[in-house]
């Protein structure tokens, strides 16, 4: 396990200015990172509890194509329905078993779509769209099957999984981490987190949840612009809609009077022209009802957001299998890593965690440990080596949901 150590990291709190973006929860891209991570998790949960163990899987190409619906104050209704395609790989067969898939993901898209959306219905409302396959990826394929490679997603016994004895890299890809979160991070993240949470969709059941925000700061001068939609059937004129504007403005400065470091100022809707009925109502609280469209990974990063003066990998997280995607595996690694070297040697750090195809997973090609001070290196060696020898846990982590993804 190879580590190198630089003492170079910029935080961005210390640049002269900073950008930080979040899509919130009710984002076509968000839902879509969320539905294929809620999938990977019944799927591999099941494969684990009826075969002994996480079959192959990749939900990470599903799509989220927007819907078209009536919307006006007072109410609403669906024109067309979104379509979701469930578009990737999955093993739907062990040995003689067959896998009952397809009833299990419908059951979980139905849940998730109904909890998320409002005024939603998901049989009415949602087309189905199955494209998944067992398709093969590496080595010579033809009739004759000899190379058991050509049957990681359809084995025959456990023989065909290298995971099931020391999980191997699936593919040559970068993990990365960071600690910890600057203030800028933390106030783009609180704001969303709190308008969309339970307590706040119960007191403000017209806050849509496609809540965009992008925070920028230069010196302690803060601007942060918010796009909040509002469910069309809880606000009944536009009287009504740009009371809640202000009402809006007011909360957000409340959830940011903590900060008192920054001068901030907020602009929420600033689209919004209602001399020519140009206004954010949605009949779901999302824009995938109006055309809109989510994919897996265009999305905030592991931690939840897109900070774009940190570096990052493109990797896409949700919906891969926890228990040998190298990508998947190592950010996760890499963020835990990094939270930890923050918590115990109070150094601020960024991790990057790459594999190599087919090398073990507890035995990365390479460790770069970036800090913003001198750091004990024997003490973060030793933190990243516990992390990546036990591998497992992580996994059962992201069964538990414990990373924040989206």
């Amino acid at each position: 396990m190879k580590i190198d150590f630089f003492a170079d990291m910029v935080a961005p709190s210390s640049l002269p200015f900073e950008i930080v973006e979040r899509k919130g929860n009710g984002h076509p891209d968000t839902l879509a990172d969320h539905l294929a991570e809620k999938l990977s998790i019944a799927y591999s949960k099941q494969t684990k509890k009826e075969q002994g163990l996480i079959l192959r899987h990749q939900f990470d190409k599903l799509l989220l194509m927007g819907g078209r619906c009536n919307v006006s104050y007072g109410k609403g209704n669906f024109i067309s329905p979104i379509r979701l395609v469930l578009n990737g790989r999955v093993t739907q067969s062990f040995g003689e078993t067959k896998i009952n898939y397809r009833d299990l993901i419908y059951s979980e898209c139905e849940l998730f779509l109904e909890q998320e959306l409002q005024n939603f219905k998901f049989s009415k409302d949602c087309k189905v769209i199955f494209e998944t396959t067992s398709n093969s990826t590496r080595g010579l394929i033809d009739n004759s099957g000899t190379s058991s490679i050509n049957y990681r997603f359809s084995p025959r016994s456990t023989n065909y999984l290298p995971e099931f004895k020391r999980p191997i890299a699936n593919d040559t890809a970068l993990g990365f981490g960071f600690a910890p979160f600057t203030a800028l991070e933390n106030l783009v993240l609180e704001i969303e987190q709190t308008l969309t949470s339970h307590q706040f969709q119960n007191k403000y059941p017209w806050i849509g949840t496609d809540i965009k925000i992008m925070g920028y700061r230069i010196n302690e001068r803060v601007e942060i612009t918010l796009a909040i939609p509002q469910i069309s059937t809880e606000v009944k004129s536009l009287i009504e809609y740009q009371e809640n504007i202000n009402l809006l403005k007011e909360l957000i400065f409340n959830i940011s009077s903590s900060y008192k470091q920054f001068e901030i100022s907020i602009f929420v809707n600033p689209s919004d022209n209602p001399s020519e009925e140009v206004v954010y109502l949605r009949y779901t609280g999302s824009c995938i009802e109006s055309g809109d469209e989510g994919a897996v990974a265009r999305r905030n990063r592991i931690g939840g957001v897109i900070s774009a003066c940190r570096p990052y990998s493109i990797e896409g997280i949700n919906g891969k299998n926890p228990s040998y995607h190298a990508g998947k595996i190592y950010s996760a690694a890499a963020w835990e890593i990094a939270s930890k070297i923050w918590i115990e040697l109070e150094v601020a750090c960024e991790v990057f965690i790459l594999s190599q195809i087919d090398r073990p997973l507890d035995d990365p090609w390479q460790i770069f440990i970036k800090t913003n001070d001198k750091v004990d290196n024997t003490k973060a060696s030793r933190i990243a080596e516990e992390i990546l020898s036990n591998l497992s846990s992580v996994t059962n982590r992201f069964l538990d949901g414990f990373y924040t993804l989206t």
